[in-house]
């Protein structure tokens, strides 16, 4: 989709609740940042001009190669991994904040369960993890979707802190029909902590 240039999951701006998250009167502290699916790297850069320090995976050779010319025409440094965030990812740990802006949503549950197991792996105790991901449901060619009452469930080791219908975010063509969601989730501390 890349190549025909049809991405509608992409946006100019962040979401309101990445904008809160890194600038809003509750804001975290900059620290390391996790972007997965990250596409074009316009979160991630938006992340890095405000401090942060940010890894990016996509396992589109083509959106990376866009996140690294979006990278140089801004002058902001990203760390940009090729790699499938339910496979094995080099990603490294102790990331504060994780966001996944609409990749995780479609994945199929064998999948979900391994990059969950992939991020909290990658996630410090007490992380912060944005989730924006439509509801089960929606005309395909759609994402397969995560149901909100599923949230607690599949992201075993997360605390659900917020979760709310997203529906000032547009979408387009057949996913005008989906239920759009933000998720917000906290690293509880491993039992052996």
């Amino acid at each position: 989709m890349y190549r025909l240039g049809f991405t509608p999951w992409e946006q100019e701006e962040p979401i309101t609740d990445l904008i809160e998250l890194i600038n809003g009167a509750d804001a975290l502290p900059p620290g390391t940042a996790l972007d997965i699916g990250c596409g074009t790297g316009r979160n991630a850069v938006y992340c890095a001009r405000r401090g942060w320090q940010v890894t990016g995976i996509d396992d589109v050779p083509l959106a990376l190669d866009r996140a690294r010319e979006h990278c140089r025409e801004t002058g902001q440094e990203v760390r940009l991994v090729q790699g499938d965030i339910a496979g094995r990812p080099d990603l490294g740990d102790g990331y504060s904040l994780l966001m996944d802006i609409g990749c995780l949503h479609g994945l199929n549950a064998a999948q979900l369960a391994r990059a969950v197991g992939n991020l909290n792996r990658a996630a410090a105790p007490g992380a912060t993890l944005l989730m924006f991901a439509i509801a089960k449901g929606a005309p395909r060619p759609a994402p397969i979707g995560i149901d909100p009452d599923e949230v607690p469930t599949v992201f075993r080791g997360w605390q659900l802190v917020s979760s709310r219908r997203a529906d000032e975010i547009v979408m387009h063509g057949r996913l005008a029909a989906a239920r759009p969601y933000v998720h917000r989730l906290v690293r509880t501390p491993s039992p052996a902590t």
